[in-house]
């Protein structure tokens, strides 16, 4: 078999940290090994606008060829206005919040109407210019862009017409539904062009990825060639996995943890309510919370003299070893435009790691099907408190009574390894 040489696009990379990089690093790391040549483009790290670094994935993608090139973003300077540094007020996804002060306001309104499609848009012109340099001197059979930031797809719309070459545009959240936008207000011709160019890459593109099956509908309305429309879902490192050890001893505290990102638009706060209905003795109890967390989320814990832990960050294989020795980990889905359908990275790696998921959200979303079908996991709406209270409660008193229950789930279908087979067919099905 040819070995086949693809040029990829991504601004996420290690030392990048969080859930955006994990996608195109093991699919870069597992089609090497899979009769593909893959060549990375992507941001000087010393540049990049990453909210979070993880030195320990750099190791990972060691021997991928990576280009790296300068940008031109405004997230810097607005985290050197609001904090006197560079780098510890880099937001995820947004350029300020429409939920702070009157600075951070004018900068989410200035982000949604005038940087569009997002504030990483400065990046494409150096992406550009590196990647033509490399399709002027070498053959490629695929180019593959992935977004956010979704500008890097106007990237690839350019290339792919310059050189007519084969481009795979992947989707992990919405372009324009994407949550964040509707926290602050958004000038009708914003929005229009928004809308115009995310129809222009999915129209384009020869082939559109994306990570869940309603998102796959939410594209679908805007593609007229619908076949070319293809889920792969994010997967799990299973081998990660296999070498972390489960303890063998009982936690001292029912730990009860949540992985990652807690904002404003997620449904901390029904966990905590039906905590405290549920009459479990609150000194029993450990929440541990290892992310960037919405300080309301902090006080209301405190308010409530609930037992906590919170961690800014965590490197990989830390966040999978607390994971895997939780007694039950929490999935709450931003409740906010069309975030409730994505299944993220974490989806797959809490029902992996074999702990009960008690999860709260929309009980239609795609996340909430998986978790819903596992034995000892359950997924309710925000308001259905007292549900969530017996569900926590029955939880509980199997822990007090030491009846450790492991998910039913079957995770070799959603191994990365698993996931990036499917990708490299479709990269060998001929056009």
């Amino acid at each position: 078999m040819n070995t086949k040489n693809i040029l990829i696009l991504t601004y996420y990379w290690p030392p990048s940290g969080g859930g955006g990089v994990q996608r195109w690093m093991y699919f870069s790391v597992y089609l090497s090994k899979l009769g593909f040549n893959p060549t990375v483009v992507t941001v000087n790290p010393q540049k990049a606008s990453y909210p979070l670094i993880d030195h320990s994935q750099t190791s990972m993608v060691k021997d991928i060829e990576t280009i790296y090139t300068d940008t031109l973003e405004p997230f810097k300077i607005y985290s050197l206005l609001k904090s006197g540094k560079k780098s510890s007020e880099i937001p995820y996804g947004n350029l300020g919040s429409n939920n702070g002060g009157v600075f951070s306001k004018i900068m989410a309104f200035v982000r949604a109407n005038f940087f569009i499609p997002d504030a990483r848009k400065g990046w494409v012109k150096f992406a550009v210019k590196a990647s033509t340099q490399i399709l002027k001197n070498r053959k490629f059979d695929w180019l593959i862009t992935t977004g956010p930031p979704h500008s890097t797809h106007l990237a690839g719309l350019y290339l792919s017409e310059k050189f007519k070459i084969k481009w795979l545009a992947d989707f992990r959240d919405p372009w324009t539904e994407i949550y964040f936008l509707n926290e602050t207000y958004r000038m009708k011709i914003a929005v229009q062009k928004d809308l115009k160019l995310e129809k222009l890459v999915l129209n384009k593109a020869d082939l559109i990825t994306t990570v869940g099956p309603s998102m796959g509908e939410l594209l679908l309305k805007k593609i007229e060639d619908k076949s070319k429309l293809k889920v792969l879902f994010n997967g799990y490192d299973s081998q990660m996995f296999d070498e972390i050890e489960r303890k063998k001893e009982k936690n001292e505290f029912f730990t009860i943890s949540h992985i990652g990102l807690l904002g404003k638009s997620q449904s901390f706060g029904s966990y905590v309510k039906a905590l405290i209905m549920s009459g479990i003795d609150l000194s029993k109890i450990k929440i541990h919370l290892a992310g960037n967390v919405h300080s309301e989320f902090i006080e209301l814990l405190k308010s409530n003299n609930i037992n906590y832990v919170c961690n800014s960050f965590l490197p990989r294989k830390d966040a999978l070893t607390l994971m895997k020795n939780s007694d039950m980990l929490l999935l709450c889905p931003p409740m906010a435009g069309e975030t409730k359908i994505i299944i993220s990275t974490k989806s797959m790696e809490y029902l992996a790691a074999g702990v009960p998921v008690w999860g709260i959200g929309d009980t239609q979303s795609d996340a909430a099907m998986l978790v819903k079908k596992q034995s000892y996991s359950g997924f309710f709406a925000p308001e259905n408190i007292s549900e969530s209270a017996e569900f926590l409660e029955q939880s509980f008193k199997n822990w007090e009574n030491n009846v450790f229950l492991i998910n039913d789930f079957n995770p070799e279908q959603y191994s990365r390894y698993a996931v990036s087979k499917q990708l490299a067919e479709l990269l060998n099905t001929p056009n």
